[in-house]
């Protein structure tokens, strides 16, 4: 039986947190990275996140099983200004983690955890049209389309339509 934690990214999540980002670039997820991350870029994304959970501006949870991080998300405040009320989700699931509900209770926790401690209100995200599976799990969370933006995401070269999903808390 895997142990199965949901829990904030710490720094020594280094190498475990690397493995799984450049596991999603080798398959040519739909994420923002499209090419390997070293020791040292990874480091320093972590300590800006840490400098974000810090400063109140972002919630992180990594979905830990048996103690290597296989997923991740977060909800960042789009400002500190007008739109404070206001958070973009973002959500990535390593392979062998897929199909298990783990997406599911790792997207619900993160919603909660940042109108607990954010106090967002409304949440948007982005997904590529090509994503069903993610589309149909954000639908399934209560998230509705409200644009395309067509040929807005570069996938390795092919632009594909860009979804941008809202959910109002």
């Amino acid at each position: 039986m895997d142990k199965i934690t949901f829990r904030e990214p710490k720094i020594n999540d280094l190498k475990s947190t690397l493995e799984m980002i450049n596991s999603l670039v080798d398959e040519k997820a739909y994420i923002t990275v499209q090419k390997k991350l070293t020791i040292k870029e990874e480091k320093e994304y972590l300590k800006k996140v840490a400098k974000e959970i810090e400063n109140k501006n972002a919630v992180y949870l990594n979905l830990d099983i048996n103690g290597k991080v296989r997923g991740n998300a977060r909800v960042s405040l789009i400002d500190s200004g007008p739109r404070k009320h206001m958070g973009e989700l973002g959500i990535s699931i390593m392979k062998e983690a897929r199909g298990r509900g783990l997406g599911e209770k790792l997207f619900k926790k993160i919603v909660e955890k940042a109108v607990k401690e954010l106090k967002v209100k409304i949440i948007t995200l982005y997904v590529v049209s090509k994503n069903k599976v993610a589309i149909n799990l954000y639908k399934k969370m209560g998230f509705k389309k409200i644009s395309t933006i067509k040929k807005g995401y570069n996938h390795y070269g092919e632009l594909l339509d860009n979804i941008t999903m809202i959910k109002y808390i």
